[in-house]
């Protein structure tokens, strides 16, 4: 469960890894441009496992790159969409430019690579034809013009604490859908301890939404003396809207993160 929950750190991060290094490219020993023209889609990204990709694409979360013959390309993330410059400067190494910054990336088995500082991403073709992205949509400074793809589409205010103790307070801020349809409840959690790092997480089986047994997805280690604000969410078809979060009933376990001992497990009732 714990790697599942990851995907919404994995997509924060490929996000922020993307507007830093804006990797790909390619070649072959013929002509270079050949390899690279068509579109990439991402299939590696450092920090995220098998099963994170795997969940990040059956949420609609690609990214994806398209490198036309005339040497611009578009970079495609959930939606929205960066343009480029590139230039194949070898069999092996393409470089990429976006508003006066470039970054070389490699080709290697078929696979575009960049990695810089030990972080980075893998793209495979998926297609020698360039799949339309779209027009570009983020400006150069990462803002998106016009109305914004991850606005969330529906927010009931609540702002109530659910549960406290010597270790930790939980609030719920509100319940909401989100950009990616996903239905469930904004927590700030704080760690009220000094010195302890803490793992707060659902616990499994113990949660169900009108009478229905579903899981939800919420995974945050919290520092000493501070706290985080997540979105915890339930993923399942019955749920399409905030008016579905009837009668939500479930476990929260906090346990610690070094040793994974547990410390509290509570059971609540959200609002």
């Amino acid at each position: 469960m714990k790697s599942k929950l990851k995907v919404f750190g994995v997509v924060a991060f490929a996000i922020a890894l993307c507007f830093a290094l804006v990797g790909c490219g390619g070649g072959d020993k013929a002509d270079p441009k050949k390899a690279v023209i068509g579109t990439w889609e991402l299939s590696e990204l450092t920090g995220a496992s098998e099963d994170d990709m795997a969940m990040m694409k059956a949420f609609g979360l690609t990214i994806e790159a398209t490198f036309a013959e005339d040497g611009t390309f578009k970079l495609g993330m959930f939606g929205e969409t960066m343009d480029g410059t590139w230039d194949a400067k070898s069999a092996d190494k393409v470089s990429l430019t976006i508003e006066g910054d470039s970054v070389d990336a490699t080709i290697k088995d078929g696979v575009l690579s960049i990695e810089v500082d030990g972080e980075g991403m893998k793209f495979k073709k998926t297609s020698d034809e360039v799949k339309d992205l779209g027009s570009s949509s983020i400006s150069s400074d990462g803002a998106t013009s016009g109305s914004s793809a991850t606005d969330d589409q529906a927010i009931q205010a609540i702002d109530k604490e659910i549960y406290s103790d010597d270790n930790i307070s939980v609030m719920v801020v509100d319940k909401k859908q989100d950009w990616l349809d996903s239905c469930g409840y904004t927590l700030v959690i704080t760690n009220k301890s000094a010195d302890t790092a803490i793992d707060f997480s659902g616990s499994y089986g113990t949660w169900t939404v009108n009478g229905k047994m579903i899981s939800p997805y919420i995974y945050e280690t919290i520092q000493p003396n501070a706290y985080a604000e997540t979105f915890m969410t339930f993923m399942d078809d019955s749920i399409k809207s905030i008016d579905d979060l009837v009668n939500v009933q479930g476990s929260f376990e906090v346990t610690n993160s070094k040793t994974y001992d547990e410390i509290v497990t509570f059971q609540v009732t959200m609002p």
